[in-house]
């Protein structure tokens, strides 16, 4: 219960801050969007589009301090959830074959179902935070770069240049997070559990 807890903890933690730099790429996206809006009326000024950039790498900087906390716990909990979710389909399939009970399936069922939601959740907000990361090329293509003087819209290039780099939670720097993780976790695992039943 205490493991269950910490890791709770952590994953809401994760979470929430994944969500607060979602935030602030929104507001970022509208703002440049208002700069689209007010660039035919007058032309937007030098001061609007600092202040843009100096959120951007805010931001920037922010999602890779969430890396950086993130990295190392998210791989011991993938590397640790992947290998108890084997063990727990193998348990599952023991107590197929030795009729122990529905109440002894229930619980390992119920335990296989909490580890595959904590691999799910630090997945999702991998996913999610590098599509909020999407969202700023987009916006900031869509902003009228091209009617906007040179040097502003050079600057407008930069920052597309620079949004380029994805927002991402990897597992040690080496796997990001994202569904196609997910996915990957899970075959190997069901793969794990169908040798460890063959060798049963």
């Amino acid at each position: 219960m205490i493991n269950a807890s910490i890791m709770a903890l952590i994953n809401g933690l994760m979470f929430t801050l994944v969500l607060h730099a979602s935030g602030q790429i929104d507001i970022l996206c509208q703002e440049l969007k208002n700069i689209s809006k007010n660039i035919l009326v007058h032309k937007s000024s030098m001061s609007v589009l600092h202040v843009l950039i100096k959120r951007h790498k805010r931001i920037i900087s922010f999602s890779y301090n969430i890396e950086k906390l993130f990295s190392s716990i998210s791989l011991m909990q993938i590397v640790v959830d992947t290998l108890v979710i084997c063990c727990l389909g193998f348990l599952i399939i023991i107590s197929i074959h030795n009729e122990t009970g529905t109440s002894m399936i229930m619980k390992i069922i119920l335990s296989y179902i909490a580890l595959t939601t904590e691999v799910f959740v630090i997945c999702f907000a991998g996913e999610y935070l590098s599509l909020k990361g999407d969202s700023i090329i987009s916006s900031t293509y869509d902003t009228l770069w091209y009617d906007m003087p040179s040097t502003q819209a050079r600057i407008i290039l930069f920052v597309i240049m620079r949004s380029q780099k994805r927002l991402t939670i990897t597992a040690g720097k080496m796997i990001d997070m994202s569904f196609e993780t997910f996915t990957n976790i899970m075959k190997a695992s069901v793969s794990y559990i169908s040798v460890l039943n063959a060798m049963y």
